[in-house]
């Protein structure tokens, strides 16, 4: 895909803008777009879809962009996602979204530049940084769609065409109930991110934390979200364990009632993992 062609219209690219290609997930693909002839408030000239922050008179265009169009099975509502980014962004906690293309398949933001990843430019072990992070994102008082865990796992498996009679079925079927009652628990129901990778922690020179990466956050249960942190950064039990301990600690939470919650939360991530898979996997057929 020429991305500098699909974006020159969109936002007001020079003849000099430039894209590098970045590492990226399973699915998304994730480029850098930099611009030294424009400024960020050159692109919402004449495009009410854009909205930049007037004080990035001066800054030049130097953008994340991401393509989402091998993403068609995961079920995210990215307008609403999109718009809850901008609102963690007022709160100095996420990168300024920029655009979302009418199809929903090219994302853009702003890159942080001058920025390393928390997780190579730190001393301190990730899982202490991760726990600190998601108590700082669940306090947050934000609130945004709920996730509906059971129904995302119902179209997990619709996309996957899983046989009723497979061991991944079944196991969810088994759990169909617990992911229920998890939801329903509104002392656990915070602001969760659902992806939070140790390299989506990012520290600038002033050494202020930027998250990336909002496209799965939700309302959900705290306790997923710590199980979802840990799978994702393949942390062993010891440093899990470890992560659980301190961010109940950070929260005020009883440990040993933590640590039960989490051990059930690790079981629904493992089949929301393996549904997620199954669908992603079923798109390639």
């Amino acid at each position: 895909m020429d991305i500098i062609a699909t974006l020159q219209k969109a936002l007001n690219l020079s003849d000099n803008a430039k894209v590098s290609v970045h590492p990226a997930g399973a699915v998304n693909r994730v480029y850098r777009v930099q611009d030294p002839a424009n400024n960020l408030l050159s692109l919402a000239e004449g495009n009410p879809q854009i909205n930049v922050h007037q004080k990035c008179e001066d800054v030049p265009i130097d953008l994340a962009v991401k393509w989402l169009g091998d993403d068609d099975f995961s079920g995210v509502e990215r307008k609403h996602q999109f718009a809850l980014q901008q609102r963690l962004y007022e709160e100095g906690i996420a990168p300024q979204p920029i655009w979302l293309s009418d199809d929903e398949t090219i994302w853009v933001e702003q890159w942080q530049s001058h920025s390393d990843s928390a997780g190579l430019s730190s001393t301190r072990r990730p899982s202490h940084m991760l726990a600190e992070t998601l108590a700082q994102i669940h306090s947050l008082s934000i609130t945004a769609r709920p996730l509906n865990l059971a129904s995302r796992w119902q179209h997990y498996w619709d996309v996957a065409k899983l046989d009723t009679s497979s061991n991944l079925f079944l196991r969810a079927q088994g759990f169909r109930k617990n992911v229920v009652k998890s939801e329903q628990d509104d002392e656990d129901c915070v602001l969760c991110h659902n992806d939070l990778l140790i390299n989506h922690l990012l520290l600038s020179e002033d050494n202020s934390l930027k998250i990336i990466d909002w496209e799965y956050a939700a309302m959900g249960n705290r306790y997923f979200d710590l199980a979802s942190c840990c799978l994702i950064n393949k942390l062993n039990s010891c440093d899990s364990e470890e992560l659980v301990t301190n961010y109940a600690k950070l929260t005020n939470i009883d440990e040993s009632n933590a640590l039960d919650k989490f051990e059930l939360h690790s079981e629904i991530v493992g089949i929301t993992n393996d549904l997620w898979f199954a669908a992603l996997n079923a798109g390639k057929k």
